[in-house]
């Protein structure tokens, strides 16, 4: 199959051999798992009559039926507690997929290996994993159509990050010296230099208030950066 970078990528933290991929879309993920044998249950799950179709479709297509089954739902409701060993939540908002871990938290916890890919908000998801018991085995960051994509495995397991760089750009990531999130460091102090320049000229006390953040923002990128000296 022919699927972007983001979603090889997310295929290739899935370890287990059975999995349901939350928000399936046109369910290529476990389309592309089914294709190079990797699994042997898939469950593609999705809140949306529509897509569902079109990922029901594409399974008859590749003739994956035995193998690959849709639901039609919300978050987690679809899959049972210890029906399958993975989850796959990705293509969504960070807030989001907090809420679907901690709405199905039952189902969550009974499995042994969570793939996220939240779209924006990755500290606040970082964090909802440490305070449900599990721990971020392995981060990467993907670069593709001028977009930054975090996809991190859980698995379970007692972990705290230290500071607030860790939650914000991945401790896996800053460890590894991981050269996408370099580039990515170095265009946010850009960003957010020009921004607070902008504000130090303006004399409000809205602007003021920003500017705060923002200054709050650039420290945190230094004290990422500096894991790279």
């Amino acid at each position: 199959m022919d699927i972007s970078k983001r979603l090889r990528t997310v295929a290739s933290l899935v370890r287990c051999e059975t999995m349901a991929d939350i928000g399936t879309d046109h369910g290529y993920v476990p389309l592309y798992l089914y294709e190079q044998g990797r699994i042997k249950k898939a469950l593609a799950c999705d809140l949306n009559p529509g897509p569902l179709e079109k990922a029901r479709e594409n399974i008859q297509k590749m003739g994956a039926g035995e193998v690959i089954e849709t639901r039609l739902g919300s978050g987690l409701t679809p899959v049972a507690p210890g029906e399958v060993e993975c989850a796959v939540i990705a293509g969504m908002g960070g807030m989001l997929i907090c809420h679907i871990l901690e709405d199905g938290e039952e189902a969550a916890k009974s499995l042994k290996e969570w793939v996220l890919s939240p779209q924006h908000d990755m500290e606040a998801v970082r964090r909802l994993v440490h305070r449900m018991g599990y721990a971020i085995d392995r981060e990467e960051l993907v670069l593709e159509d001028g977009k930054y994509y975090d996809i991190f495995r859980c698995v379970p397991g007692e972990e705290q990050y230290g500071t607030l760089a860790e939650y914000r750009y991945g401790a896996g990531l800053l460890r590894r010296k991981d050269a996408v999130l370099w580039e990515k460091l170095c265009q946010e102090e850009k960003q957010y230099g020009t921004i607070a320049a902008g504000l130090a000229r303006t004399d409000t006390e809205k602007a003021a208030e920003r500017l705060t953040e923002v200054e709050g923002i650039l420290a945190c990128i230094r004290e990422a950066k500096a894991w790279y000296e």
